[in-house]
């Protein structure tokens, strides 16, 4: 049980996608600050990256290496789909976020490697919880950061980049060895 919990968390400070790997970075730099669409976002976001991950783990042994890619692609883009005929038109414009964001290719080519599907379901569970972790945590910030106070060449996404790489250099402090 204890490992299953630190490989939760592990995904969600340590090795998180967005801010240590810069995998599906962009939503988190330039997405709304409103709780209700962070949430739907990172949730969806959650939900395709564990369903990507558990499809492609089980067809991994019947798609050549050549072919993953393409692929991981056509599984995330039928689940988005699917998420969107299922939700109706409450995704709107989260249906190319959540369908082009590199943090779910990424997730899902990764954990075609796991030893047992419960690696792969926690991994992809903490990888998507690390998203929604990002997602708020930005939008904290973005919400503190006034930008009459900045000069004016870090107005905008200059100063979302840095906070960015400051927040990802305090994620590294849970790195030990």
């Amino acid at each position: 049980m204890k490992e299953m919990i630190v490989l939760v968390l592990g995904f969600v400070l340590v090795n998180n996608y967005a801010l240590s790997a810069y995998f599906g970075l962009t939503p988190l730099l330039g997405f709304s600050s409103r709780r209700e669409k962070i949430l739907a976002l990172g949730l969806s976001v959650a939900g395709v990256m564990l369903l990507a991950s558990l499809i492609l783990w089980l067809l991994r042994a019947l798609i050549p290496a050549w072919a993953q890619i393409p692929v991981c692609a056509a599984v995330v883009l039928a689940l988005v789909y699917l998420l969107q005929l299922l939700l109706g038109e409450k995704l709107g414009v989260f249906f190319p976020v959540i369908a082009l964001n590199s943090a779910v290719f990424a997730l899902a080519l990764n954990l075609t490697a796991a030893d047992s599907i419960v690696t792969l379901l926690l991994s992809a569970l903490g990888a998507g919880l690390g998203f929604l972790f990002g997602l708020f945590l930005m939008s904290g910030l973005e919400a503190r950061i006034e930008d009459d106070q900045l000069p004016k060449a870090f107005r905008g996404l200059p100063i979302r980049i840095l906070a960015a790489a400051i927040v990802a250099l305090a994620l590294i402090a849970f790195k030990f060895k």
